[in-house]
Parts: C-alpha cells; structure tokens; sequence
C-alpha cells in the first residue's frame, strides 16, 4: 500500500486565518511570504541572533527548560509527532513575538516518527517511532500498554485508543507525569526549520513551530543527571559532561516536503560546552561517543541510526588526549567547544534518525 498524502483536516489557508493574528507590518518585515508544502507553512525569517550554526535556510536555534512533552497521532500517514515546549528566556520569547503571535507556553519544537509504516506489495515494514532516547522518555514504565516494547510505542498505543489527535501530555512540570521523562525541567537546545504552521479545522491560529528536520541537544553530569545550568553558569560541571545530540528528519511524504529549503540534505551544527576546568592551561580534555540506537519493532531488534549522510565531530572523538586550542571557537562566543555536524539526507518515506552521546572528560597535569 502506497502511503497516502497528508490530507490532515487542513484547509488552504490565505491571508483571511492569519489577519487577527498579525499585523500587516509585522508580516511584511519579518516574514518571507514563502507559502510551501501545499500551501500550509510559511517559512520565517530567523532572528540575526538565533540563527543557527550550520546557516541552513530557515534554521533557528533555541534553549529552554522544558515545561512538557505531549503527542499527536496523524493517522492518515502513519505519523506521531512529538511535541517539546521550552520555557524561554523573555527576552527570547520577546523578540519572536515580534515574528507573530505567540502565546506563553506555547511555542514547541516538532519531533516527527513514522508509526506502523507498511507496504504490503513489497512486504516492508518500518516503525521510525522509538523516541525514547533522543526525549530520554522513562521505560519500562510501571503500566504499560500490551504489545507496547518501548515508552514511545506506550504512548502510540494511548494515542490510538484516542483515536489519534488527542495531544496527550506525556510528561509535565508540577504534575505527576513529570518523571516520565528525564529532560523535563531541564535545559534542551533545539534546532530545525522556523516555521508558521497554518490553522486547523479545530485550531484557528498559526503556530509558530521548530518543525523537523529537526535536532536536540542536552548536557548530563557523570550521574547520568540531565542539567539545567549552561556552561557558563553555576552549576556547570567541572570535569565531566556527556552530551546527547538527536535528530530526527520527517517522512518524505509530508507536506513539509513541498518548501524548497527542505528539497535537499540538511545540516545541523552544535557547539557543545566543555567542562569548566578545560580552560585551564594544563589541562587535558578526551572526548569519546557512543550510539545508544533505536527499537524497530518489525525486526525485533536495534540498528544505531539512519538517514544519516555524514557526521563530523571536531577534534575527532577518539579518547585522545588533547589541549583546548584544538577545540573549535564558537563563532557565535569565541569559547572553545566541540563540534558536532550532522547532515541528515533529504527524507524518503521513512524519514531519518541519529543519536549519539559525547562524553567529555578533563584530568590536569601537563598535555603530552
């Protein structure tokens, strides 16, 4: 069976659903008025000041503490999106809404997998919806759903007694769901294409969205604790942080697809901090990686990434010791970081998914 094209209850959207949200100013100095993906997104112009890194078209980067994760199940194409609400800094939040309307606590960033994926003529089958480790999503959980193998696939299964486009809440600040996953309350960078997404039937007000491809990054301690303070701040370890770096690319099918600038190989830039105590003139800093990987259900079993053109990791994470001069600066600060580059294919039906963590360790004495 073919997969069909997302029909998703949207109408063509004109200048009519957007008029009581912006201002005509507004929209004439800071969008592109660049309608794609069958004319229900409009690309906007990112902020000089977060633009991402990899100076992809459309690409933001952001960071917040996240409030809460919920879900969305699009069934007519086999979709799950995921959805991760920062809390942003005001003066962040500020400047955006200066782009369009945007409503406290509502601005999320899109996590899109492909659920139940199967063509019965060929006899493929692919599920691309474990998000456990990219969201570090708590399994197993004490209630499972049967059949469910994986925290993601719980929350499908929850969504399908729902019928699908319930946006159930997965995990939240203050609320007992809290532990449900282990970024929640904690600080995540985000990066993907910035985007107006246009009204639903049931929703009538653009959304202004990080929408895949999309990427996440978050910093843990040696006690595997995700952390809320940036390296530069109190609280940043001093000499040892693992950094986890997910990303994720949509199906090709989705409408998205019809925006120019996703007609291509993306790239995704990070600039990871060190551990504080890096910047002292003898110390060494290694860097090793590893891949945590992926549950594909059909298989019954793992695979550690795909979609994944190439991946550059600057200096190289071979567990050499080596003095912070050979850590790229930060373009954006000057601070000496790792960098991590991933480029991610242009989608196919299956869309794309990496994930790796970097652990970053520093000992003193003199560099060899």
């Amino acid at each position: 069976m073919v997969p069909p094209a997302e029909t998703g209850g949207r109408s063509r959207p004109g200048l009519g659903p957007l008029t009581g949200e912006l201002s005509v100013l507004t929209v004439m100095r800071y969008l592109d008025w660049q309608w794609c993906g069958g004319a229900n997104y409009l690309k906007v112009s990112v902020p000089p000041e977060l633009r991402s890194p990899s100076r992809e078209e459309a690409q933001i980067q952001v960071d917040g503490l996240v409030d809460r994760i919920t879900l969305f199940m699009g069934k007519s194409d086999w979709e799950l999106d995921w959805h991760v609400y920062p809390v942003l800094e005001p003066a962040v939040s500020a400047r955006l809404a200066r782009v369009g309307k945007l409503k406290k606590g509502e601005f999320f960033c899109e996590f899109m997998g492909i659920d139940r994926w199967e063509d019965e003529i060929l006899g493929r089958q692919w599920w691309s919806s474990d998000i456990d480790g990219i969201l570090s999503l708590r399994w197993p959980l004490a209630n499972p759903k049967q059949g469910a193998e994986t925290a993601s696939m719980h929350w499908s299964l929850v969504e399908d007694d729902h019928q699908g486009g319930s946006g159930e809440v997965v995990a939240k600040t203050g609320e007992t769901t809290r532990d449900n996953a282990a970024i929640i309350g904690k600080r995540v960078y985000l990066q993907g294409a910035f985007v107006m997404d246009a009204p639903t039937d049931t929703d009538n007000h653009a959304h202004l969205e990080i929408h895949p491809l999309d990427s996440i990054a978050y910093a843990s301690d040696q006690r595997n604790q995700v952390l809320t303070a940036r390296g530069t701040e109190s609280g940043w370890p001093r000499d040892t942080v693992v950094w986890r770096v997910g990303a994720v690319s949509n199906a090709g099918f989705h409408r998205i697809n019809g925006c120019g600038f996703m007609q291509h190989d993306r790239t995704t830039v990070w600039f990871l901090d060190l551990p504080s105590d890096a910047t002292f003139p003898t110390s060494g800093v290694r860097v090793t990686a590893s891949e945590p990987g992926f549950w594909h259900f059909p298989t019954n079993g793992r695979f550690t990434s795909r979609g994944v053109r190439q991946v550059q990791v600057e200096p190289p994470p071979d567990g050499t010791r080596r003095g912070i001069g050979a850590f790229p600066a930060d373009p954006r600060d000057g601070r000496r970081k790792l960098r991590v580059e991933v480029t991610m294919r242009q989608p196919d039906d299956w869309g794309g998914l990496f994930l790796n963590d970097f652990r970053i360790v520093v000992d003193s004495g003199v560099v060899g």
